[in-house]
């Protein structure tokens, strides 16, 4: 064994050795996922508010949280008593509550309790001694947190005009008609948010307020993570971006979409070595779901395999993919969650783009570690005086598509470097991935399969292009179809000579009929 080899060694025992001995508590997790209530009156079709309901599923999601999701028409005699935290989206000032089973529920309902938007039950305004007003227009200033100055456009936005004994949450600052008031207020047991809306910055102050709410006490982290890589992607330009990002000391994840057919052909080998690349460049794999077509419907119950067996490719060529990244109603979906995401234990959700759903459920699946995404233009409206970028209060990914050109990598990296982000290692975290043949664990930056460690030292090699696509089947009566071709070609042959005699002899006697 040579010195590098040796050293090598020693390395991953030293990394095995802190592992043991200082374990990494996972991200965000819980003994037990918390079990949420998330009842709301109108989906809000066509207003500002539209959408907000999807948002706070996902930000339920980055706190590990497993919710039931029920429109107050679908409440059922209770179903209250079965959780211990409730949270009602009021989305529309006109629309009364005319579900008696939950009337009478609720006045029996000594749980946690999140009321959002219009509306707020009298219970809660006496014991918050709240009052309340609107906003028809115009505009506000935001501070929650670290963050200061995010200015926010609003339309028929209730706020709270004054409240007493309660803790607040953040200002908002109404500089046209001069009123400081106030985001969120919270009692012993109530909580009470007037505004969310999905496309701005309400979305960050909602996240303090649920960690708060949901009593999460662990120190959040940041990540960042490149989409949009598949085995036809300029995976040279993938290679020189993990190069440059793993220069400057960033960390990242790479969501790579699974290949489920052809896995022996050289464009799968090259998108094998570029991810053995990746992982050697402080880059963590992260499963991409796969692009279900409509079409199949709901008699293709071949997901399961397909993912097992690309797991498993993976682990055989030396790589530990950590989670699964999918659109967040996935895990809204009985066949896609335990089909498709099963196998791991943390995953990343992105916002909802095309929602097909196979055979959906009322209830999430909910993961150890579920970071919640943003893109990466996100950052850009929030303001802190702080030089470093303040964390988010919940675990966050910045998400950045996979750089096209070398101006678009140029691109990426003097944003990453405008903003001081400090990101965290994915695998110095606890994962676990689990098919038929694999276990995969990461913990303190260690990656096993199996029980055996993981090397990340890796040198790319060159994949063998002279790849034979199909195979050769084997020929009938080849020697006699040779025999049969040579022997025609000899008896043309001589028929021409033959023939081309004739002529000579032909023309000499009429050559010499002519002259006498």
């Amino acid at each position: 064994m040579n010195i590098r080899g040796i050293l090598n060694g020693v390395l991953l025992v030293a990394l095995t050795l802190t592992a043991l001995l200082f374990p990494v508590t996972p991200v965000q997790s819980e003994a037990s996922p918390q079990k949420v209530l998330l009842l709301y009156d109108s989906l809000a079709k066509g207003t500002a508010r539209e959408g907000n309901v999807t948002e706070l599923q996902r930000l339920l999601a980055a706190y590990s949280a497993k919710v039931t999701l029920k429109s107050l028409d679908q409440y059922e005699q209770g179903m209250l008593a079965n959780y211990s935290r409730v949270i009602m989206v009021r989305n529309a000032a006109d629309i009364l509550i005319t579900n008696k089973f939950y009337a009478e529920d609720w006045e029996h309902y000594q749980g946690q309790y999140l009321h959002i938007g219009y509306s707020p039950p009298d219970s809660l305004r006496k014991k918050l001694q709240l009052t309340t007003d609107v906003m028809y227009s115009g505009n506000a200033d935001l501070q929650i947190g670290q963050f200061s100055d995010i200015q926010l456009q609003v339309q028929d936005m209730p706020y709270i005009a004054a409240s007493e004994g309660a803790r607040s949450y953040g200002k908002l600052t109404f500089q046209e008609r001069g009123l400081q008031v106030p985001y969120a207020v919270s009692g012993d047991s109530e909580t009470y948010v007037p505004y969310f809306e999905q496309d701005n910055a309400s979305v960050l102050a909602m996240g303090y307020v649920l960690k708060d709410w949901l009593h999460i006490t662990v120190n959040p982290k940041m990540y960042l993570a490149i989409k949009e890589i598949y085995p036809f992607s300029d995976l040279s330009l993938l290679a020189e971006t993990a190069e440059r990002l793993y220069q400057v000391g960033i960390p990242f994840l790479a969501s790579v979409r699974p290949v489920f057919s052809n896995t022996d052909y050289p464009a799968m080998q090259r998108y094998l070595v570029a991810m053995k690349n990746v992982q050697s460049r402080n880059g963590s794999i992260l499963v991409n779901a796969p692009v279900v077509m409509p079409s199949i419907g709901s008699s293709d119950h071949t997901l399961h395999g397909k993912m097992n067996d690309f797991i498993n490719l993976l682990a055989s060529n030396g790589i530990g993919p950590l989670g699964v990244g999918a659109q967040t109603h996935w895990t809204y979906d009985k066949e896609y969650s335990e089909a498709g995401m099963s196998f791991f234990d943390s995953a990343v959700l992105y916002p909802d783009e095309h929602i097909d759903y196979m055979e959906q459920t009322d209830t999430s699946k909910s993961f150890l570690s579920s970071l919640y995404s943003v893109p990466i233009e996100f950052i850009q409206d929030l303001h802190s005086t702080n030089k470093m970028f303040p964390e988010l209060p919940m675990d966050t990914v910045i998400t950045v598509d996979m750089p096209k050109n070398e101006q678009e990598l140029e691109e990426m990296l003097q944003t990453l470097e405008r903003y001081w982000v400090s990101f965290a290692d994915y695998k110095q975290e606890r994962h676990k991935v689990v098919t038929d043949v694999n276990t995969i664990l990461s913990s303190g930056g260690v990656i096993s399969i199996n029980g055996q460690l993981l090397s990340l030292d890796y040198k790319p090699e060159a994949v063998d292009s002279n790849y034979q696509y199909k195979e050769e089947h084997k020929k009938s009566f080849t020697r006699l179809f040779d025999l049969e071709n040579q022997f025609f070609i000899v008896v043309i042959m001589i028929s021409l000579l033959l023939f081309g005699g004739l002529l000579i002899i032909g023309y000499r006697l009429y050559r010499k009929k002519y002259l006498k």
